[in-house]
């Protein structure tokens, strides 16, 4: 389960960016992760909330976007999603293909609580 190791490297970057700016407390985590990453939504928002328990990100909501597969050829420059998901250009035929989309691990967005009032 390589979710949980996302997880935890996704909770450090978010509790260091917390205490930097002095958040009281994280209330929602949005992460957007490409189709190319494997991972499946439900695990990870289960490894998330095992992995949080008695930290200061206990109780966040965390929501995953999938980042569907995207394509662009570099000699026809044309592009395509997973609809044809070969490293092979569909138009073309040239195999000097490039992912444009589906690798992403990122955090979208963060909801927090900046001020304790």
């Amino acid at each position: 389960m390589h979710e949980m190791s996302l997880v935890e490297s996704i909770m450090d970057a978010i509790l260091e960016m917390k205490e930097q700016n002095e958040w009281v407390r994280i209330r929602k985590i949005v992460l957007r992760i490409g189709d190319m990453r494997q991972v499946i939504p439900e695990i990870m928002v289960f490894a998330f909330r095992t992995a949080s328990v008695s930290t200061p990100l206990e109780g966040a909501e965390l929501v995953v976007k999938a980042v569907k597969l995207h394509f662009k050829c570099n000699d026809c420059q044309k592009e395509w999603g997973e609809e044809n998901m070969a490293f092979l250009c569909p138009f073309c035929g040239s195999f000097e293909v490039k992912l444009i989309h589906g690798m992403e691990l990122e955090i979208e967005s963060l909801e927090v609580d900046d001020t304790n009032g």
